[in-house]
């Protein structure tokens, strides 16, 4: 399965961080004013701020010195990151994406990026007009692991991503099938809803 949502929002995070060290290194009036200038793209992207008592000074030596901390690496990193959220058909974030980029571009007089931001924008808005509601995202699921059979995971939970048009009967037979086949039938027990766990109601007595 493509995670191109999750790659895109790994790029944002990472342009994010960008943000903050070319803040700090000197502030121009077309670039993002840190990573709250990100913010619309996904509200998770302040978590970059550099606002910790640990954060680094872009004046130590060997620290953020890679090509992507410059001007050129944040364009790059949010270029792709938009590359992947279109591929989610994720059009409102990639809209946002080029929110921040378009001054640089304009700053930068680079009218043929300007051009097929434009071009591309005003595809991604007719593809929302035409397919409304019909856009199939992930569905996600709150999977726990109760249990001294599962070693370090137990008491564990995790968020697994499906298709979006995976059903919670689905994925619960897939996933008890897995386990029954590892531990055995009278091992595995599925509890299928949503609400939280009460471990002292688990019999988990061998298990």
């Amino acid at each position: 399965m493509n995670h191109y949502a999750e790659a895109g929002m790994c790029l944002a995070h990472a342009a994010s961080l960008v943000a903050e060290y070319l803040r700090m290194l000197e502030s121009k009036p077309y670039m993002p004013d840190g990573c709250v200038a990100l913010q619309k793209i996904s509200m998770n992207l302040l978590e970059e701020s550099a606002v910790s008592d640990d954060v680094v000074s872009p004046g130590d030596e060997g620290i953020c010195t890679g090509k992507y901390f410059t001007e050129n690496g944040f364009i790059g990193l949010m270029e792709q990151a938009a590359v992947f959220l279109t591929h989610a058909h994720m059009y409102e974030a990639v809209n946002n994406i080029y929110h921040v980029l378009t001054p640089i571009y304009e700053a930068n007089r680079d009218f043929k990026k300007l051009s097929q931001v434009h071009s591309k924008l005003h595809e991604y808005f007719n593809r929302i007009l035409i397919q409304g509601n019909k856009r199939l995202f992930g569905t996600y699921f709150r999977v726990g692991f109760y249990g001294t059979k599962f070693d370090e995971l137990d008491g564990q939970e995790f968020i697994y991503k499906e298709p979006g048009i995976t059903k919670l009967a689905e994925i619960a037979s897939r996933l008890e099938s897995f386990y029954i086949d590892i531990f055995g039938k009278s091992q595995v027990e599925m509890i299928k809803d949503s609400n939280d766990v009460n471990r002292a109601s688990l019999d988990l007595a061998n298990k």
